[in-house]
Protein backbone atom coordinates (compact mmCIF):
# COMPACT_ATOMS: atom_id res chain seq x y z
CA UNK A 1 0.00 0.00 0.00
CA UNK A 2 2.87 2.56 0.79
CA UNK A 3 4.89 1.34 -2.33
CA UNK A 4 2.40 2.20 -4.34
CA UNK A 5 1.83 5.25 -7.09
CA UNK A 6 -1.70 4.78 -6.83
CA UNK A 7 -3.44 6.98 -3.94
CA UNK A 8 -4.82 4.35 -1.35
CA UNK A 9 -7.60 5.77 1.01
CA UNK A 10 -9.77 4.03 3.36
CA UNK A 11 -12.84 5.84 4.44
CA UNK A 12 -15.95 5.01 7.10
CA UNK A 13 -19.26 4.38 4.89
CA UNK A 14 -19.54 8.51 6.41
CA UNK A 15 -16.84 9.25 4.78
CA UNK A 16 -14.53 10.11 7.51
CA UNK A 17 -10.75 9.04 6.10
CA UNK A 18 -9.06 6.24 8.20
CA UNK A 19 -6.22 5.30 6.16
CA UNK A 20 -3.60 7.50 3.69
CA UNK A 21 -0.52 6.50 2.39
CA UNK A 22 2.35 7.90 0.28
CA UNK A 23 0.59 7.85 -3.14
CA UNK A 24 -2.06 10.11 -1.37
CA UNK A 25 -0.20 12.60 -0.02
CA UNK A 26 1.58 12.99 -3.58
CA UNK A 27 -1.30 13.33 -5.42
CA UNK A 28 -3.28 15.57 -3.27
CA UNK A 29 -0.82 17.33 -1.14
CA UNK A 30 -2.14 16.38 2.68
CA UNK A 31 -0.20 14.59 4.98
CA UNK A 32 -1.68 11.99 6.58
CA UNK A 33 -1.67 13.63 9.80
CA UNK A 34 -3.97 16.85 8.04
CA UNK A 35 -6.75 14.28 6.51
CA UNK A 36 -7.35 10.96 8.98
CA UNK A 37 -10.25 11.48 10.86
CA UNK A 38 -11.73 13.85 9.14
CA UNK A 39 -14.42 14.71 6.56
CA UNK A 40 -12.54 14.95 2.73
CA UNK A 41 -14.51 18.19 2.19
CA UNK A 42 -14.23 17.73 -1.63
CA UNK A 43 -9.91 16.14 -1.72
CA UNK A 44 -10.75 12.90 -3.56
CA UNK A 45 -14.45 12.82 -4.87
CA UNK A 46 -16.34 16.04 -5.03
CA UNK A 47 -18.48 16.66 -1.90
CA UNK A 48 -22.06 16.05 -3.68
CA UNK A 49 -20.88 12.93 -5.38
CA UNK A 50 -19.21 10.96 -2.11
CA UNK A 51 -22.21 10.06 -0.24
CA UNK A 52 -23.84 8.88 -3.67
CA UNK A 53 -20.84 6.31 -3.94
CA UNK A 54 -20.69 5.72 -0.62
CA UNK A 55 -24.20 4.70 -0.46
CA UNK A 56 -23.61 2.57 -3.30
CA UNK A 57 -20.70 0.80 -1.40
CA UNK A 58 -22.52 0.17 1.68
CA UNK A 59 -24.63 -2.29 -0.94
CA UNK A 60 -21.82 -3.99 -1.67
CA UNK A 61 -21.11 -2.48 -4.92
CA UNK A 62 -17.82 -1.59 -6.49
CA UNK A 63 -17.81 1.44 -8.12
CA UNK A 64 -15.03 1.24 -10.99
CA UNK A 65 -13.36 3.37 -12.47
CA UNK A 66 -15.10 6.65 -12.34
CA UNK A 67 -13.67 9.65 -13.26
CA UNK A 68 -13.97 12.72 -11.25
CA UNK A 69 -11.74 15.84 -9.76
CA UNK A 70 -10.22 15.95 -6.95
CA UNK A 71 -9.01 19.56 -5.19
CA UNK A 72 -5.30 19.37 -4.01
CA UNK A 73 -4.18 21.33 -1.07
CA UNK A 74 -3.23 24.11 -3.03
CA UNK A 75 -6.31 24.68 -4.45
CA UNK A 76 -5.30 23.37 -7.65
CA UNK A 77 -7.74 20.49 -9.50
CA UNK A 78 -6.37 17.23 -10.27
CA UNK A 79 -8.28 14.71 -13.22
CA UNK A 80 -8.47 11.10 -11.55
CA UNK A 81 -9.68 8.05 -12.39
CA UNK A 82 -11.05 6.70 -8.99
CA UNK A 83 -12.23 2.49 -8.13
CA UNK A 84 -14.08 2.25 -5.15
CA UNK A 85 -14.33 -0.66 -3.13
CA UNK A 86 -15.84 -2.02 0.33
CA UNK A 87 -14.13 -3.17 3.05
CA UNK A 88 -15.59 -5.69 5.19
CA UNK A 89 -15.20 -6.81 8.96
CA UNK A 90 -14.34 -10.28 10.62
CA UNK A 91 -17.86 -10.94 9.81
CA UNK A 92 -18.29 -9.82 6.64
CA UNK A 93 -20.23 -7.03 7.24
CA UNK A 94 -19.39 -3.93 5.05
CA UNK A 95 -17.38 -1.73 7.54
CA UNK A 96 -15.53 0.93 4.89
CA UNK A 97 -14.67 1.83 1.74
CA UNK A 98 -11.15 1.75 -0.13
CA UNK A 99 -10.38 4.70 -2.79
CA UNK A 100 -7.28 3.80 -5.21
CA UNK A 101 -7.35 7.16 -7.37
CA UNK A 102 -4.93 7.16 -10.41
CA UNK A 103 -3.72 10.72 -11.74
CA UNK A 104 -5.30 11.14 -15.47
CA UNK A 105 -4.24 14.71 -16.42
CA UNK A 106 -2.02 13.99 -18.79
CA UNK A 107 -3.88 11.67 -20.13
CA UNK A 108 -6.87 14.18 -20.01
CA UNK A 109 -4.30 16.95 -21.66
CA UNK A 110 -3.98 14.69 -24.68
CA UNK A 111 -7.04 13.91 -25.51
CA UNK A 112 -8.06 17.52 -25.42
CA UNK A 113 -5.00 18.44 -27.34
CA UNK A 114 -5.91 15.61 -29.76
CA UNK A 115 -9.47 16.65 -30.57
CA UNK A 116 -7.65 20.39 -30.70
CA UNK A 117 -5.72 18.51 -34.00
CA UNK A 118 -8.62 17.40 -35.27
CA UNK A 119 -10.51 20.41 -35.66
CA UNK A 120 -7.77 22.07 -37.06
CA UNK A 121 -7.21 19.21 -39.61
CA UNK A 122 -10.74 19.63 -40.80
CA UNK A 123 -10.68 23.04 -40.91
CA UNK A 124 -7.66 22.97 -43.00
CA UNK A 125 -9.16 20.57 -45.25
CA UNK A 126 -12.32 22.67 -45.63
CA UNK A 127 -10.02 25.66 -46.14
CA UNK A 128 -7.85 24.26 -49.09
CA UNK A 129 -11.41 22.97 -50.74
CA UNK A 130 -12.71 26.22 -50.67
CA UNK A 131 -9.74 27.53 -52.16
CA UNK A 132 -10.51 25.63 -55.27
CA UNK A 133 -14.13 26.00 -55.47
CA UNK A 134 -13.11 30.41 -55.64
CA UNK A 135 -9.79 30.14 -57.86
CA UNK A 136 -11.79 29.29 -61.25
CA UNK A 137 -14.50 32.01 -60.84
CA UNK A 138 -11.88 34.77 -59.41
CA UNK A 139 -9.64 34.05 -62.67
CA UNK A 140 -12.84 34.77 -64.50
CA UNK A 141 -13.40 38.09 -62.25
CA UNK A 142 -9.89 39.18 -62.86
CA UNK A 143 -9.97 38.70 -66.36
CA UNK A 144 -13.48 40.25 -67.61
CA UNK A 145 -12.47 43.24 -65.25
CA UNK A 146 -8.77 43.56 -67.46
CA UNK A 147 -11.29 43.76 -70.49
CA UNK A 148 -13.53 46.09 -69.00
CA UNK A 149 -10.69 48.38 -67.98
CA UNK A 150 -9.04 48.51 -71.53
CA UNK A 151 -12.06 49.72 -72.97
CA UNK A 152 -13.18 52.75 -70.28
CA UNK A 153 -12.26 55.83 -70.17
CA UNK A 154 -10.32 57.44 -67.36
CA UNK A 155 -13.22 57.67 -64.90
CA UNK A 156 -13.99 53.62 -65.47
CA UNK A 157 -10.28 52.79 -65.53
CA UNK A 158 -10.23 54.03 -61.92
CA UNK A 159 -12.84 52.16 -60.82
CA UNK A 160 -11.99 48.72 -62.41
CA UNK A 161 -8.55 49.33 -60.88
CA UNK A 162 -10.09 49.62 -57.42
CA UNK A 163 -11.86 45.75 -58.27
CA UNK A 164 -8.54 44.33 -59.40
CA UNK A 165 -6.96 45.66 -56.44
CA UNK A 166 -9.65 44.08 -54.22
CA UNK A 167 -9.82 40.64 -56.27
CA UNK A 168 -5.63 40.72 -55.95
CA UNK A 169 -6.20 40.78 -52.28
CA UNK A 170 -8.87 37.87 -52.36
CA UNK A 171 -6.40 36.20 -54.86
CA UNK A 172 -3.57 36.16 -52.15
CA UNK A 173 -5.79 35.05 -49.14
CA UNK A 174 -7.04 31.61 -52.14
CA UNK A 175 -2.64 31.54 -52.41
CA UNK A 176 -2.49 30.75 -48.68
CA UNK A 177 -6.13 28.55 -48.47
CA UNK A 178 -4.42 26.22 -50.75
CA UNK A 179 -1.08 25.44 -49.11
CA UNK A 180 -3.16 24.76 -46.00
CA UNK A 181 -3.26 20.91 -46.56
CA UNK A 182 -1.28 19.73 -43.33
CA UNK A 183 -1.39 20.95 -39.80
CA UNK A 184 0.73 19.69 -37.20
CA UNK A 185 0.79 21.18 -33.82
CA UNK A 186 2.48 20.05 -30.68
CA UNK A 187 1.79 20.62 -27.14
CA UNK A 188 3.99 23.83 -27.11
CA UNK A 189 2.88 25.30 -29.62
CA UNK A 190 0.99 28.69 -28.92
CA UNK A 191 -0.77 30.09 -32.05
CA UNK A 192 -2.96 29.06 -34.33
CA UNK A 193 -1.58 28.85 -37.76
CA UNK A 194 -1.90 32.41 -39.63
CA UNK A 195 -4.21 31.50 -42.97
CA UNK A 196 -6.84 29.70 -39.60
CA UNK A 197 -6.48 32.93 -37.59
CA UNK A 198 -9.78 34.33 -38.55
CA UNK A 199 -9.20 37.34 -36.82
CA UNK A 200 -6.13 38.37 -38.12
CA UNK A 201 -6.96 37.21 -41.67
CA UNK A 202 -10.01 39.57 -41.17
CA UNK A 203 -7.54 42.49 -40.18
CA UNK A 204 -4.85 41.81 -43.25
CA UNK A 205 -7.66 41.52 -45.62
CA UNK A 206 -9.87 44.71 -44.20
CA UNK A 207 -9.55 48.47 -45.96
CA UNK A 208 -9.80 50.26 -42.90
CA UNK A 209 -6.99 48.54 -41.68
CA UNK A 210 -5.09 49.41 -44.81
CA UNK A 211 -5.75 53.16 -44.60
CA UNK A 212 -4.91 53.84 -40.97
Amino acid sequence: MESSDDAIIGETLDGIITSWNAGAERLYGYSAREVIGRWPIGTTIPADELPKILKRVACGERVEHCETVGVRKDGRRVDVSVTVSPIRGARGRIVGASLIARDITHRKEAEAAGRRRDILRYVAGLAAAAAHEINNPLAAAMGHTCLLADKADANGRERTDEILEALSRIQEIVTRMKLVTQIELTDGAQHLPEMLDLSRSSELGSPDKEQT
